[in-house]
């Protein structure tokens, strides 16, 4: 008979996304991107204890809120400006509704004259699958009439499909 063992970390008292939730997650084999819901400034939150006022991440999967630092806030105004918002609004947190990220823990923050384990936006934003575009596509006439009318190119259309050199080839002829 195998002996049950208990992971400390699970018993953790925690109101807000940590290191150690993070941890669980990847020996539980589930992935860690997630897509943000809203972020805002708040005052005197309760975060396992204590008290404080600053920008916190909500998201869409049922997971703790995230309390986002400068660190990361700078990588969500990078995704932001390469989803297509405008340079003047990239840091306006309101426009961070939608974006996908993947969290990691860094093993080497500064924190109050110390090295901790930290949570982070990894600084590539994930890769949403997009579906395939092929002959045996519903879209593939379409594509195929938006091609010869010169309103669609390969890149064009990558971007919204996983679609080779040779498929679009086919859609060219």
């Amino acid at each position: 008979m195998e002996e049950t063992k208990t992971d400390w970390r699970k018993f953790r008292k925690s109101t807000h996304l940590a290191s150690p939730d993070l941890d669980i997650m990847l020996s539980e084999g589930k992935k860690l991107i997630f897509t943000i819901k809203e972020v805002k400034h708040e005052k005197d939150v309760n975060v396992s204890g204590n008290k404080t006022t600053g920008f916190f991440c909500y998201f869409v999967e049922d997971i703790k809120p995230l309390k986002i630092v400068n660190t990361n806030l700078k990588t969500l105004s990078k995704f932001a400006k390469e989803n297509g918002i405008k340079t003047n609004d990239i840091f306006c947190v309101e426009n961070y509704k939608g974006l996908r990220i993947e969290l990691y823990v860094d093993n080497n923050v500064k924190f109050m004259g110390a090295i901790v384990d930290g949570v982070r936006i990894r600084p590539v934003q994930p890769v949403k699958n997009k579906p395939v575009l092929n002959p045996k596509s519903k879209k593939w006439e379409a594509a195929k009439e938006q091609v010869k009318n010169n309103a669609a190119t390969f890149e064009s259309l990558n971007k919204h499909y996983s679609i080779t050199q040779e498929n679009y080839n086919l859609l060219c002829g």
